[in-house]
Protein backbone atom coordinates (compact mmCIF):
# COMPACT_ATOMS: atom_id res chain seq x y z
CA UNK A 1 0.00 0.00 0.00
CA UNK A 2 2.77 2.39 0.94
CA UNK A 3 4.52 1.59 -2.31
CA UNK A 4 1.40 2.42 -4.34
CA UNK A 5 0.92 5.69 -2.44
CA UNK A 6 4.56 6.61 -3.07
CA UNK A 7 4.22 5.88 -6.77
CA UNK A 8 1.03 7.99 -6.98
CA UNK A 9 2.66 10.95 -5.19
CA UNK A 10 5.72 10.63 -7.41
CA UNK A 11 3.54 10.63 -10.53
CA UNK A 12 1.58 13.70 -9.37
CA UNK A 13 4.80 15.59 -8.69
CA UNK A 14 6.23 14.54 -12.07
CA UNK A 15 3.05 15.66 -13.89
CA UNK A 16 2.98 18.98 -12.04
CA UNK A 17 6.68 19.72 -12.59
CA UNK A 18 6.23 21.48 -15.97
CA UNK A 19 3.57 23.81 -14.51
CA UNK A 20 5.91 24.69 -11.68
CA UNK A 21 9.23 24.86 -13.50
CA UNK A 22 8.27 26.51 -16.82
CA UNK A 23 7.21 29.85 -15.27
CA UNK A 24 10.40 29.82 -13.20
CA UNK A 25 12.54 29.15 -16.31
CA UNK A 26 10.70 31.82 -18.31
CA UNK A 27 11.34 34.37 -15.58
CA UNK A 28 15.04 33.48 -15.57
CA UNK A 29 15.42 33.99 -19.32
CA UNK A 30 16.79 37.19 -20.82
CA UNK A 31 14.44 39.81 -22.24
CA UNK A 32 14.96 39.87 -26.02
CA UNK A 33 14.40 42.91 -28.23
CA UNK A 34 14.36 42.56 -32.04
CA UNK A 35 15.92 45.46 -33.97
CA UNK A 36 16.95 46.39 -37.50
CA UNK A 37 19.69 48.69 -38.74
CA UNK A 38 21.79 49.64 -41.75
CA UNK A 39 25.58 49.76 -41.93
CA UNK A 40 26.96 52.41 -44.30
CA UNK A 41 30.58 52.50 -45.50
CA UNK A 42 31.34 54.97 -48.28
CA UNK A 43 34.58 56.87 -47.56
CA UNK A 44 35.03 57.90 -51.23
CA UNK A 45 31.39 58.97 -51.80
CA UNK A 46 30.77 56.19 -54.32
CA UNK A 47 27.01 56.34 -53.70
CA UNK A 48 26.82 60.11 -54.01
CA UNK A 49 25.30 60.84 -50.63
CA UNK A 50 28.44 62.22 -49.01
CA UNK A 51 31.45 60.44 -47.57
CA UNK A 52 30.70 58.11 -44.64
CA UNK A 53 33.33 56.22 -42.69
CA UNK A 54 37.03 55.82 -43.30
CA UNK A 55 39.89 53.40 -43.81
CA UNK A 56 41.76 53.79 -40.52
CA UNK A 57 44.51 51.30 -41.41
CA UNK A 58 44.69 49.58 -44.84
CA UNK A 59 46.41 46.63 -43.22
CA UNK A 60 48.76 44.33 -45.08
CA UNK A 61 47.79 42.90 -48.48
CA UNK A 62 49.42 39.67 -49.69
CA UNK A 63 48.92 38.03 -53.07
CA UNK A 64 50.14 34.41 -52.87
CA UNK A 65 52.34 33.68 -55.90
CA UNK A 66 52.41 37.28 -57.11
CA UNK A 67 52.67 40.93 -55.98
CA UNK A 68 50.05 43.48 -54.86
CA UNK A 69 48.88 45.94 -57.51
CA UNK A 70 48.60 48.99 -55.25
CA UNK A 71 45.05 49.53 -56.56
CA UNK A 72 42.52 49.44 -53.68
CA UNK A 73 39.74 48.32 -56.05
CA UNK A 74 41.85 45.38 -57.30
CA UNK A 75 44.59 44.86 -54.67
CA UNK A 76 45.90 41.67 -56.30
CA UNK A 77 46.10 40.81 -60.01
CA UNK A 78 42.83 39.43 -61.40
CA UNK A 79 42.62 35.68 -60.89
CA UNK A 80 44.97 35.56 -57.90
CA UNK A 81 44.15 35.02 -54.26
CA UNK A 82 43.89 37.94 -51.82
CA UNK A 83 45.01 37.77 -48.20
CA UNK A 84 44.53 40.78 -45.92
CA UNK A 85 45.67 41.19 -42.33
CA UNK A 86 44.97 44.02 -39.88
CA UNK A 87 42.52 46.04 -41.98
CA UNK A 88 40.80 48.66 -39.81
CA UNK A 89 37.76 50.73 -40.84
CA UNK A 90 35.11 52.98 -39.34
CA UNK A 91 31.53 52.74 -40.59
CA UNK A 92 28.19 54.17 -39.56
CA UNK A 93 25.33 52.11 -38.08
CA UNK A 94 21.96 53.78 -38.74
CA UNK A 95 18.96 52.65 -36.69
CA UNK A 96 15.80 54.04 -35.16
CA UNK A 97 16.86 52.40 -31.91
CA UNK A 98 19.44 54.11 -29.68
CA UNK A 99 20.65 50.60 -28.78
CA UNK A 100 22.32 50.32 -32.21
CA UNK A 101 22.86 53.78 -33.72
CA UNK A 102 26.50 54.87 -33.64
CA UNK A 103 30.00 54.57 -35.10
CA UNK A 104 31.25 51.08 -35.82
CA UNK A 105 35.00 50.47 -35.55
CA UNK A 106 36.26 47.11 -36.81
CA UNK A 107 39.56 45.39 -37.38
CA UNK A 108 39.75 42.25 -39.45
CA UNK A 109 41.50 39.86 -41.76
CA UNK A 110 40.43 38.08 -44.94
CA UNK A 111 41.35 35.10 -47.08
CA UNK A 112 39.84 35.30 -50.57
CA UNK A 113 40.23 32.89 -53.47
CA UNK A 114 40.69 33.83 -57.13
CA UNK A 115 37.01 34.86 -57.35
CA UNK A 116 37.38 37.16 -54.31
CA UNK A 117 35.17 34.78 -52.33
CA UNK A 118 36.16 33.55 -48.90
CA UNK A 119 36.17 34.33 -45.21
CA UNK A 120 36.56 37.57 -43.27
CA UNK A 121 36.83 37.76 -39.48
CA UNK A 122 37.75 40.15 -36.71
CA UNK A 123 36.69 42.26 -33.75
CA UNK A 124 34.57 45.38 -33.41
CA UNK A 125 33.53 48.22 -31.15
CA UNK A 126 30.21 50.01 -31.68
CA UNK A 127 30.20 53.38 -29.91
CA UNK A 128 26.57 54.39 -29.43
CA UNK A 129 25.40 57.97 -29.92
CA UNK A 130 23.33 57.58 -26.75
CA UNK A 131 26.28 56.39 -24.66
CA UNK A 132 27.66 52.94 -24.01
CA UNK A 133 29.70 50.60 -26.17
CA UNK A 134 29.19 47.18 -27.71
CA UNK A 135 32.45 45.17 -27.89
CA UNK A 136 32.57 41.90 -29.77
CA UNK A 137 33.70 39.75 -32.69
CA UNK A 138 32.42 38.84 -36.14
CA UNK A 139 32.81 36.50 -39.09
CA UNK A 140 31.64 36.96 -42.68
CA UNK A 141 31.40 34.42 -45.50
CA UNK A 142 31.66 36.15 -48.90
CA UNK A 143 30.61 34.56 -52.19
CA UNK A 144 30.56 35.73 -55.79
CA UNK A 145 27.31 35.58 -57.72
CA UNK A 146 27.73 33.40 -60.83
CA UNK A 147 28.52 35.33 -64.02
CA UNK A 148 28.03 38.68 -62.28
CA UNK A 149 30.36 41.30 -60.79
CA UNK A 150 28.44 41.01 -57.54
CA UNK A 151 29.60 39.63 -54.20
CA UNK A 152 27.44 38.95 -51.16
CA UNK A 153 28.77 38.73 -47.64
CA UNK A 154 26.74 37.11 -44.87
CA UNK A 155 27.96 37.90 -41.40
CA UNK A 156 27.39 36.91 -37.79
CA UNK A 157 28.25 39.31 -34.96
CA UNK A 158 28.20 38.91 -31.17
CA UNK A 159 29.00 41.46 -28.48
CA UNK A 160 28.60 42.49 -24.86
CA UNK A 161 27.51 45.95 -23.75
CA UNK A 162 29.51 48.23 -21.47
CA UNK A 163 28.25 51.49 -19.98
CA UNK A 164 25.20 53.57 -20.84
CA UNK A 165 21.86 51.84 -21.39
CA UNK A 166 23.52 48.64 -22.72
CA UNK A 167 25.64 47.82 -19.70
CA UNK A 168 25.53 44.07 -19.05
CA UNK A 169 23.44 43.34 -22.16
CA UNK A 170 24.30 41.03 -25.05
CA UNK A 171 24.03 41.76 -28.76
CA UNK A 172 23.91 39.35 -31.67
CA UNK A 173 23.05 40.16 -35.24
CA UNK A 174 23.26 38.90 -38.77
CA UNK A 175 24.09 41.12 -41.73
CA UNK A 176 23.87 40.88 -45.50
CA UNK A 177 26.59 42.89 -47.29
CA UNK A 178 26.29 43.22 -51.08
CA UNK A 179 29.30 44.51 -53.03
CA UNK A 180 30.25 45.27 -56.61
CA UNK A 181 34.04 45.09 -56.45
CA UNK A 182 36.55 42.33 -55.63
CA UNK A 183 37.62 44.38 -52.62
CA UNK A 184 34.88 46.24 -50.75
CA UNK A 185 35.61 49.96 -50.70
CA UNK A 186 31.92 50.87 -50.26
CA UNK A 187 28.84 48.99 -49.11
CA UNK A 188 25.44 49.28 -47.44
CA UNK A 189 24.58 46.32 -45.23
CA UNK A 190 21.22 45.21 -43.83
CA UNK A 191 21.20 44.17 -40.16
CA UNK A 192 18.75 42.04 -38.16
CA UNK A 193 19.65 42.18 -34.48
CA UNK A 194 18.69 40.83 -31.09
CA UNK A 195 19.50 42.63 -27.86
CA UNK A 196 19.34 40.41 -24.77
CA UNK A 197 18.88 42.13 -21.41
CA UNK A 198 19.17 40.36 -18.05
CA UNK A 199 15.80 39.30 -16.62
CA UNK A 200 14.11 41.78 -14.28
CA UNK A 201 15.03 41.39 -10.63
CA UNK A 202 12.45 39.37 -8.70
Amino acid sequence: MCHRRFVRVKWILFAAAPMILLPMLAAAQAVTTQLTATEVFDPFDVFGGGAVGAFVDPGTVMCPGTQPTGNPMQPCPAGSRIHVRGLSVTTRIVSQSPLLAGWFHSEGSADFDADASGHVWGTFRLELDSGGVWIGSWIVDRTKVDNENVWVGRGKFVARGTGGSVDGMQLRFSEVLPGFMPFAIAYIGSIDAQVLAPPPAQ
